[in-house]
């Protein structure tokens, strides 16, 4: 039998990045202090792929048509997308002055919670800046986008609820046919302090490792640019029943 390619499913926590990762037919995760040390991993396994939750790709002016695709798709769910924002804010130290320069390119202030992505956001611009060749390999997704794509529909109850954990552990346990998401979840959270990685965090990993698997669907479709040369799109995974 052919060996699957390993893929990657990052998100942020509060000591760094949450992966999820493939091998063969095992499914691992780890918690790494950059995301420099993310792109070694995924040289390491030659992934095919990885799919991490933060903006890649960011404006100038205006906002991104990917993120209103995304909250479009998500209805009701739509506030669990934020809007990315501008590079200009990247070089900014405070949210007050990231909030007004912000404002003057797009027409609309930040909200605390997208200011607190911005290092994050940083790190993994570096390294596509720094690794050209990284840029086909790391794509951006959507931990929410991708369980609307398993469920087909997006998820009424919240992750941070026990109904809404269980839903999507449930919905984890159908994609890793070869694997237990549920075992390596609850192992996760026994080895590591909330205060460091919430569960959420490990959830999210997981989803975006098993979106990796699957033929992906960009939003929009035709992306555009931003202006160093990185796509603006986020990636939904394709189920059967979506599969063109």
């Amino acid at each position: 039998m052919t060996t699957p390619p390993s893929v990657v499913g990052v998100d942020g926590c509060r000591t760094g990045w949450v992966c999820a990762y493939t091998t063969a037919h095992a499914l691992h995760i780890e918690t790494l202090h950059s995301f420099s040390v993310v792109r070694d991993l995924a040289v390491e396994l030659d992934a095919e792929r990885v799919l991490v939750d933060i903006p890649i790709g960011l404006p100038e002016t205006g906002r991104r048509s990917c993120d209103s695709i995304a909250r479009e798709l998500m209805g009701s769910r739509a506030a669990t997308v934020f809007y990315a924002p501008v590079r200009a804010v990247l070089d900014e130290s405070t949210h007050e002055r990231a909030s007004a320069v912000n404002r003057a390119q797009s027409g609309y202030g930040l909200s605390v919670q997208a200011w607190h992505l911005v290092p994050k956001i940083r790190e993994v611009d570096a390294v596509l800046q720094t690794h050209p060749d990284a840029r086909g390999r790391i794509l951006e997704a959507h931990p929410e986008l991708a369980f609307r794509a398993f469920a087909g529909e997006p998820l009424s109850a919240k992750k941070s609820t026990e109904a809404g954990r269980s839903r999507r552990l449930e919905l984890l346990r159908d994609e890793f046919g070869d694997a237990d998401p549920e075992a390596v979840y609850r192992e996760t959270v026994a080895q590591t302090y909330r205060k460091d990685v919430a569960r959420d965090d490990v959830i999210d990993a997981l989803v975006l490792a098993a979106s990796a698997r699957r033929p992906l669907e960009s939003h929009p479709a035709s992306p555009p640019t931003d202006a160093t040369g990185l796509p603006m799109a986020i990636h939904e995974p394709l189920t059967s029943t979506r599969e063109m």
